[in-house]
């Protein structure tokens, strides 16, 4: 039985006189070969916002190149692998010349100025990845590291929309820390995870900060939560690190201090269990996307194949009857554009109306709340710093809850619209295959459109800074009890100003992204609408172009079609054989 890369290799040499359509597809397969032929561990590492993600990425590294700032990053997918020595390479999209970083020292800085949401808001200088080489004994071990937004600044739009960076992946680990070990919408996150990586570990930071009674309650209490999901695969494993400490130790060169942190624990289950595991979890994924990129490249075969040998007028009949079928595609198109504008303003909408409603609830917490602390004896600087960190907290949670919300939403939403585009899509090959009486190995409608959009939600972070009161020179001479008063008034109009300045903030942000979103899905369907459309009549078109050379050149672009056909079909025969080759322990 042949091995997976063995049926690659045939399949990208099958074809030896592509269409336009043909060649994309022969160079996705070559590039997943490429991908196969790594030998690599993809690691995605995730976690949310602060939960010492970046940390917990440098100590695995030995060095600290990821910035650790307080600022959320851009969706940026960033590649580490293992080097001669530590540079970095930024790319951009529309062609742009890479900018490439040889000094290390200066790495962490341009990173920070390229990949920050304060540096590069909303990725207005268009960076589209960056990759790192490090020189690690750990990456040695032929693991990449893929670093991800943190959950909470960034979130996923939906579960196709996230396949952009962790379909690449073969592993991930989930970061948590110890306050609290784990959040409502960290295991609404999780569950979307699961869909794509099926082996995910979790690694319990900041253990430095607990004592052993406590991190053993912090364990318990995360296991038991991810035990109670029935979307996460069981049994969890969890490891109990300190990155920061971890690091520190690498830096110092002390073993003791490095196994204590729990790095080198993670770092061994990584090298040595995942390596194992991966060659069966990485042929499974290619295996199945063969299927759907060679299905597709016989498709566009044997329409090729059938139009050369159909006669001149019947194939001249059929070009026009396709065409005529075109007129047909456009209005559904367009229905679908409608159905998205009808769902783009129903969620609009509906964040105007939890807007409003958030307010109220806002408002009146915010009120009794700054009523118990103003309550208690006064001290203007002490009481505003309470005021600001409950507030600060207040958002933390709501603003999160309310992006968490309409991100699932969204994704319901444009799932449903996503079957509806596949179904078009499919349409449009079904019918070129029933007009030149072929076979036509269609995807599930789910799988045959993707919306090409950036893979990450930028959220709000919040706000809370309440406005530096001073005494006027006539308050000074007011008694004290009416003093106080103001100052207890002014600070509660500070608080409502603040919530008053998230909630613009928020609805601002979900209302961008949402636009985004739906803009974006439309772009990709009517991009590969086009795509499908084209690829039908570049293969209708060259056959007649080549009715135009001498019938010995007719005869042997007919014959070389008929053995691309049988190539493809017994390639797609082997792979969807119950047996195939593993590949060999590298």
């Amino acid at each position: 039985m042949a091995s997976l890369d063995t049926l690659l290799a045939r399949a990208t040499s099958s074809v030896p006189h592509p269409t336009a359509a043909q060649q994309e597809l022969l160079v996705r397969l070559s590039r997943l070969r490429t991908r196969l032929d790594e030998g690599l561990l993809r690691v995605a590492v995730l976690g949310q916002f602060k939960r010492g993600k970046s940390t917990l990425l440098n100590a695995l590294l030995g060095v600290p190149l990821v910035p650790t700032g307080v600022t959320p990053v851009t969706a940026i997918p960033t590649f580490i692998k293992a080097g001669p020595k530590t540079t970095a390479r930024i790319t951009f999209k529309g062609g742009k010349e890479p900018l490439l970083i040889s000094a290390e020292a200066e790495i962490p800085t341009v990173l920070e100025e390229h990949i920050s949401e304060v540096e590069n808001p909303r990725n207005k200088l268009g960076v589209e990845s960056v990759e790192l080489e490090v020189r690690s004994e750990f990456l040695d071990q032929g693991i990449v590291l893929v670093d991800t937004p943190g959950v909470g600044s960034t979130f996923l739009h939906n579960t196709q929309a996230a396949e952009d960076v962790l379909t690449e992946c073969d592993v991930a680990v989930f970061v948590v820390s110890t306050d609290p070990p784990i959040t409502e919408a960290e295991v609404r996150y999780l569950g979307k995870v699961q869909e794509l990586i099926p082996k995910i570990f979790f690694a319990l930071n900041k253990i430095d900060l607990l004592d052993f009674r406590e991190r053993g309650i912090a364990e318990h209490f995360l296991s038991t939560v991810l035990k109670e999901q029935p979307a996460i695969a069981q049994p969890v494993r969890i490891f109990c690190v300190s990155a920061r400490q971890g690091l520190q130790a690498k830096q110092d060169k002390d073993p003791l201090a490095l196994a204590a942190s729990g790095i080198q624990h993670l770092e061994q289950v990584l090298a040595c269990e995942l390596a194992r595991e991966k060659r069966a979890i990485v042929f499974v994924m290619g295996r199945q996307r063969s299927i759907s990129l060679i299905g597709e490249l016989l498709f566009q075969s044997e329409l090729e194949h059938k139009a050369m040998l159909m006669p001149e007028e019947d194939l001249k009949k059929k070009v026009a009857a396709f065409e005529s079928s075109e007129a047909r595609f456009e209005p559904e198109r367009k229905i679908l554009s409608d159905f998205l504008s009808v769902d783009r303003k129903r969620l609009l909408k509906e964040l105007e109306t939890e807007a409003n409603q958030l307010w109220k609830e806002a408002q009146k917490e915010v009120r009794q709340l700054v009523g118990e602390i103003t309550a208690r004896p006064y001290n203007e600087n002490d009481t505003r710093d309470q005021v600001t960190a409950m507030l600060s907290q207040y958002f933390e949670q709501a603003l999160h809850q309310t992006v968490d919300l309409f991100r699932a939403t969204l994704s319901e939403r444009l799932a449903v619209h996503q079957e509806r585009a596949g179904a078009l899509i499919n349409h449009v090959r079904q019918t070129a295959a029933d007009l030149m009486e072929i076979s036509a190995i269609l995807p599930r409608s789910d799988d045959a459109f993707e919306a090409k959009r950036e893979p990450y939600w930028v959220a709000p972070e919040p706000s809370v800074s309440l406005l530096d009161m001073s005494a006027s020179a006539m308050a000074r001479f007011m008694p004290k009890n009416i003093r106080e008063k103001r100052a207890r008034d002014q600070l509660a109009a500070d608080a409502e100003k603040a919530v008053l300045r998230n909630l613009a903030n928020l609805d601002w942000a979900i209302r961008e992204n949402l636009e985004d979103a739906f803009r974006q899905f439309e772009s990709s369907l009517t991009e590969q609408l086009g795509n499908v459309l084209l690829a039908t009549r570049q293969a209708m078109q060259l056959a007649i172009e080549r009715r135009m050379t001498t019938a010995k050149e007719m005869d042997k672009y007919v014959k070389e079609s008929a053995r691309s056909i049988a190539s493809l079909t017994n390639i797609m025969s082997e792979l969807q054989a119950t047996r195939l080759e593993l590949p060999k322990e590298p």
